[in-house]
């Protein structure tokens, strides 16, 4: 039988004290069992830790090893052409908006992409072109870009013989379109209706201003379906095809005017960086 010892515990807030046996072998070697516990705790924290460290370690290289994989998949060279592509072909179209009386994009200095130029700026840079490319469509939105109905050209801008006697020459201030009475014209910018009515040899007209300095007119309609100070989007149905006014036969005449000039609309009936047109 295992010898033990009587332990008396005395509290002074009880009225009796009480009595505990341990084992006398527990009291002898106290702090044997102490430091014994003791290292299984700092074994267990030790081995948690170690297990902790290997698996974050291993997890910190497999990231690592996939960073350096996509970065090494990167040509940094390729990318800093396709900026400087952009950039050219932001300058192309800036010309281009300049030429046909629309504002140039405002775009800040990025301080260029100089041979300093690392992977890890890419995000700047993708952020920055995404702004400007934002800016662009708000541009291109207003710009009068395309043909407002499908015919085929019968008078092009600029000196021509006289349609109704055949002799002599008179300027013509737009392009004519050849069409049947009836097919819808469409709007080729966004803009607010500046005029909708007759208009002298003109006939039934709308005019379209797209902002303070760009303006097109469509003439000869059948039948106007806007109204002056209406809202217009680009590619919306603003009247019919019809021969009123001073007219040969039914057809769409349409100009182009920027600061109160009549411009030869050809230039804008594609969108084209290359060409001029006289």
């Amino acid at each position: 039988m295992k010898h033990k010892t009587s332990i008396l515990i005395v509290n002074s807030k009880e009225k009796e004290s009480k009595v505990r046996q341990v084992p006398t072998h527990i009291i002898m070697n106290w702090r044997k069992y102490a430091v014994f516990s003791l290292l299984l705790v700092v074994a267990f924290f030790g081995v948690s830790g170690f297990l902790v460290y290997q698996n974050t370690s291993r997890l910190y290289r497999e990231r690592l090893d996939r960073a350096n994989y996509i970065r090494s998949q990167i040509d940094v060279n390729k990318a800093l052409t396709a900026f400087a592509s952009i950039d050219s072909g932001i300058y192309r179209l800036n010309s281009f908006l300049e030429e046909r009386g629309l504002e140039k994009l405002k775009i800040e200095n990025m301080g260029g992409v100089g041979p300093d130029f690392d992977i890890i700026h890419i995000n700047e840079f993708a952020n920055f072109y995404q702004e400007q490319i934002e800016g662009l469509e708000e541009i291109l939105n207003m710009l009068p870009v395309g043909k407002p109905y499908g015919g085929a050209v019968t008078s092009e801008f600029g000196y021509r013989r006289n349609p109704f006697t055949g002799t002599g020459r008179e300027f013509h201030s737009g392009i004519d379109f050849r069409g049947r009475v009836g097919d819808s014209v469409r709007s080729t910018g966004e803009g607010v209706v500046s005029f909708a009515g007759h208009k002298g040899g003109l006939g039934r007209c709308v005019i379209i201003r797209h902002n303070e300095t760009l303006q097109t007119l469509y003439a000869h309609l059948q039948q106007i379906h806007v109204e002056e100070g209406q809202q217009v989007g680009s590619g919306q149905m603003i009247g019919l095809l019809g021969n009123t006014g001073r007219s040969t036969g039914p057809h769409l005449h349409y100009e182009i005017i920027v600061n109160g000039e009549k411009i030869n609309p050809k230039k804008y009936l594609n969108f084209d960086t290359e060409k001029n047109y006289d």
